[in-house]
This record gives C-alpha cells, structure tokens and sequence, in this order.
C-alpha cells in the first residue's frame, strides 16, 4: 500500500512539473508573439527581462540591437551634423548604417550641402494690378525651331577611371561614395547641372581606405590651384560642394 501512494504521488508530481513547463512554455511563446507584433525596442526589451534565458533571447537581442541603431540613425540625419554623425559611428561602429555615417562625415570636409529649395506657393506670388483694362492677348507668331546640341559635353562624355590612390598634381574632389557606380552616377548628374564650370575635365575615381573606411572619392584634375579654387568657388555659389586637391 505505501508503495502504491509513493508511485501515485510521484504522478501527480511529474504532471504538475510537466504542466507548469507547458505553461511557462506557453506564456514565453506568448510573450514573443506580443513582442514580433510590437516591434519595438520596449517590447524586446521587456521580453528579455521576462525571459533572459529563453532559446529566443538571442534574436531578441539582434532585433534589439538593429532597433536601436535604425533609432540613433534617424536623429543623425535629423541633426544631419558632424558631431552628430561622429556620436553615431561611437555608438555603431561596424552597424548597417555605419558606411554610410562615415561617407557623410567625409563630405562634410567638401562644404555645404545643395540647400533645399521651399515650394512656391500661391499666396507667396504677389498680384498683379492694372489701372486700366487690359488689352486682349495676342498669339505672337511661333519661333523658328532652334538647332540643339546632340553632341555631349567633353566632360559628360568622358568615361570615369578608377585608380587606387590620387595621381597627384592639382585637381577639385566632389564626394565621396560606398561605390564606384555611386560616383559615376555623380559625375554624370554634375555635369549636366554644372556643364560650365566642369567642361573638358576628366573625371577620376580614387579608391581609398580612410579612417572613414573604404571609400570612393569623385575627382577631377586641373591645371594649377587657381583653377581649383575656381571651380570650387563658383560651385560653392551655387550650393554644390567642392574642395581643392593639393599635391602632396
């Protein structure tokens, strides 16, 4: 009789036991599903103080991690500083965003950025008075069609050469890319905003490893330093960043 209470408790202690890991089981589950839904870094954050040790708290903490950084990247580009990129990188050295955070810290060395320009509005345009009616509108005749330049600009047409460090002599640089296409797509949109200023250059593509990391530095060599300033100064005028490249 002993014996057979002994197996009748032992029973009902392993289904108790086996109860209380299905429901811890299931409130973990739970709790995981309401942190996935929420997305957010408190949601994480208060599943992995619930659940340290839980066979998800790794990816918690990754989505944690990204949260995080997706977070600390969005008041850099509100900021949109050098201080405020440079507090990025600290806290995100090697994260998703972190290329990108040192490519805009360098060009911070170039200038400016292109300002953005405010929209028209109606109210802003100011009317237009008459003190006497006005005389009817008349068509003027049509313009003769005028002849336009199909041939590209030297500077659009040339081609873009990669080299792996700057070739020396005077020359201006106009950003700095994650890629080589980056900085292709860069010249070509140049040269077709500011075709005088860069006529009959030749663009370089400097492949260079920095403290900012791997980069590519959009170039073009001029005559002398005169000339850089030049150029860099009249795109400067025109918001566009510029700085002269100095022999070394």
């Amino acid at each position: 009789m002993p014996l057979l209470i002994t197996f009748r408790a032992a029973r009902v202690a392993l289904t108790v036991t086996l109860l209380c890991v299905i429901a811890a089981c299931s409130r973990e589950q739970q709790d995981w599903r309401s942190a996935e839904g929420a997305d957010t870094i408190e949601a994480y954050g208060q599943f992995l103080e619930r659940h340290p040790d839980s066979e998800l708290a790794t990816q918690a903490r990754a989505r944690l991690a990204q949260l995080s950084e997706d977070r600390d990247w969005q008041r850099a580009e509100s900021a949109d500083s050098a201080e405020g990129y440079r507090h990025f990188l600290a806290q995100h050295p090697s994260g998703k965003w972190a290329q990108e955070a040192r490519i805009r810290l360098e060009n911070f060395s170039l200038g400016p950025a292109p300002p953005k320009v405010p929209s028209m509005s109606a109210a802003a345009t100011p009317a237009l008075t008459a003190s006497a009616p006005a005389a009817p509108a008349v068509a003027p005749p049509p313009a003769p069609p005028v002849a336009t330049e199909t041939r590209p600009s030297a500077a659009r047409a040339a081609a873009t050469r990669l080299v792996g460090s700057s070739p020396g002599g005077y020359g201006v640089q106009l950003g700095a890319f994650s890629s080589e296409a980056g900085a292709t797509n860069e010249w070509h949109q140049l040269t077709t905003r500011f075709g005088s200023e860069l006529h009959g250059l030749s663009p370089l593509v400097v492949s260079a490893d920095t403290p900012a990391g791997h980069l590519f530095r959009l170039q073009a060599q001029v005559a002398d330093e005169a000339h850089a300033r030049a150029i860099c100064e009249s795109l400067r005028k025109r918001s566009q960043a510029c700085v002269p490249v100095l022999p070394r």
